[in-house]
C-alpha cells in the first residue's frame, strides 16, 4: 500500500529532489528520515533511502580524497551511440577481452584478478548504428553494501540502458550469475521485466502529461496526479509501461526501482564446460537470453551481440527526409515503439506544435508517400517527412 507519509515528510522529500549538492542532499535525507513514521508500510522505502545516503557518503568521501590527490572521480561515462550497455560480472571472466574483441576500445587484459580499476568504454558497430559497451570493474559479493566501490559500480549499471552479465563457463557460471543478480536486486535494479514500470521526468510548468505504454490498475490518472501533487510535483512527463499501481508510482518518486534489459554471456566456451553446466546456467538465468561464446575464437561475435542487443532493446530506427532530398543516412534511434508525434517532439517542439501532416515510406506505410497524422506508429526502417 502507499506509504501515507505526513505532509512534512513529502515536503522534505521535494527539497531532496531539488538539491544537487551532495552534502546538502545528504543532510536533507537525514531530516526526511527523522520525520518518517516507522511502520511496515515504510520499511522498504526507509531501507532504500538509507542505501542512497550510504552511496552519497561514499561519493563525498571519494571526491575529497581525489581532490587531495589532484584527480577527479572517474566512475562516469557519458552515453554515446544507440544505447549504453554496462558489461558487468565477477573478476577474470573476460570482460576486458570482450571489449577488445568486439569494440574499438584499447583495453589491457590482465591475468591477475581485479585488473580493471575504472570503467572502459568502447563502440560496438551494428548495421548503421553503434552500441556503447562499458566495462564496469568487477562486482563482488557485498557490492550493494558499498564494498570495493560497489555503490559506484552498481550506479553505472543503474544509469546504463541495458546490462550484459559475463560469466566464466568453467568457473561456477550459475553461482556467479546468481551473485551478480542478487547484488543488482539489492540495489533495486531489476533484470527481469516487471509487470509495471513508471518513469517520472520533472519539467518546468504546471501540467502532468502521460505517455501511455501500459495501463493503470486500481487507480485513475486523477489519483496519480493527486499523489504527485502531495510530493509537490506539479509538472512532469509520466511514462507508464505495463500494468501500474499507485504503489509503483510512489516507488518511482523515490527513484528506487529500475528495470534494465539484460543479456547473459557465458564466456570461454572453447574450454568445454562440464556436463550439465549450461543447463544449470540457463535455469538460473531464466527467462534471460544466454549467449555461449569465446571472445577469442567465436566468429562474428560482434554481429551476434549487436543483433541480440538490437532485439533486446527493441530498437526502432527512423530516417528523416527533406523534400526533394534523399533520406538521412544516420537514423534517429528510439527504444521501443514510437509515433510521428513523438518523433516531431524529439526533433523540436516547433515541429510538434506547428505540425500539419507527415509522409511516410517503408515498413510503416500502407503505400509509398502515404500522408499520416501524429498518431501513426512508426516501425524500424521507416522514412518520414514532416510538414509544418
Amino acid at each position: 500500500m502507499v506509504t501515507n507519509l505526513p505532509p512534512q515528510a513529502k515536503e522534505k522529500w521535494n527539497e531532496v529532489t531539488l538539491t544537487r549538492n551532495p552534502e546538502e542532499r545528504l543532510r536533507l535525507m537525514g531530516e526526511f528520515l527523522s520525520i518518517v513514521p516507522k511502520h511496515h508500510g515504510t520499511d522498504r522505502m526507509i531501507s532504500q533511502v538509507k542505501k542512497q545516503m550510504a552511496a552519497l557518503r561514499e561519493e563525498i568521501d571519494k571526491k575529497k580524497k581525489m581532490q587531495k590527490a589532484g584527480s577527479a572521480p572517474t566512475f562516469f561515462v557519458p552515453k554515446a551511440g544507440a544505447a549504453q550497455v554496462a558489461v558487468v560480472g565477477p573478476t577474470n571472466v573476460g570482460r576486458s577481452s570482450l571489449l577488445g574483441a568486439v569494440t574499438n576500445a584499447q583495453v589491457e587484459v590482465t591475468p591477475y584478478p581485479y585488473g580493471t580499476k575504472s570503467p572502459v568504454p568502447g563502440m560496438l558497430p551494428y548495421e548503421d548504428i553503434q552500441f556503447q559497451l562499458v566495462e564496469v570493474p568487477a562486482i563482488v559479493e557485498g557490492s550493494s553494501e558499498g564494498r570495493f566501490d560497489g555503490f559506484m559500480k552498481l550506479g553505472m549499471a543503474r544509469n546504463a540502458d541495458a546490462l550484459m552479465i559475463v560469466v566464466d563457463i568453467r568457473d561456477d557460471p550459475s553461482g556467479n550469475f546468481l551473485m551478480i543478480a542478487e547484488e543488482l536486486a539489492n540495489s533495486r535494479i531489476l533484470i527481469v521485466k516487471p509487470k509495471g514500470e513508471v518513469e517520472i521526468e520533472k519539467r518546468v510548468g504546471t501540467q502532468i502529461q502521460f505517455l501511455w505504454e501500459g495501463e493503470l490498475s486500481s487507480c485513475s490518472t486523477e489519483d496519480v496526479i493527486a499523489l504527485l501533487g502531495e510530493y509537490k510535483i506539479r509538472s512532469a512527463l509520466v511514462r507508464i509501461r505495463g500494468v501500474v499501481t499507485l504503489d509503483t508510482v510512489e516507488d518511482a518518486i523515490f527513484g528506487n526501482t529500475v528495470y534494465r534489459p539484460t543479456l547473459v554471456l557465458a564466456n570461454k566456451a572453447d574450454l568445454r564446460p562440464e556436463r550439465g553446466t549450461m543447463e544449470q546456467l540457463r535455469m538460473a538465468s531464466e527467462p534471460l537470453d544466454v549467449v555461449v561464446a569465446s571472445t577469442e575464437h567465436t566468429r562474428n561475435l560482434a554481429a551476434t551481440l549487436g543483433e541480440k542487443l538490437f532485439r533486446l532493446l527493441d530498437i526502432t530506427r527512423v530516417y528523416t527526409k527533406e523534400p526533394g532530398k534523399a533520406p538521412a543516412k544516420i537514423p534517429m534511434v528510439f527504444k521501443g515503439p514510437v509515433t510521428v508525434g513523438e518523433l516531431a517532439r524529439m526533433i523540436h517542439n516547433d515541429f510538434y506544435e506547428n505540425f500539419k501532416y507527415a509522409r511516410v515510406w517503408g515498413p510503416a506505410a500502407k503505400f509509398p508517400n502515404e500522408k499520416v497524422g501524429l498518431e501513426r506508429k512508426l516501425t524500424d526502417g521507416t522514412v518520414v517527412q514532416l510538414y509544418t
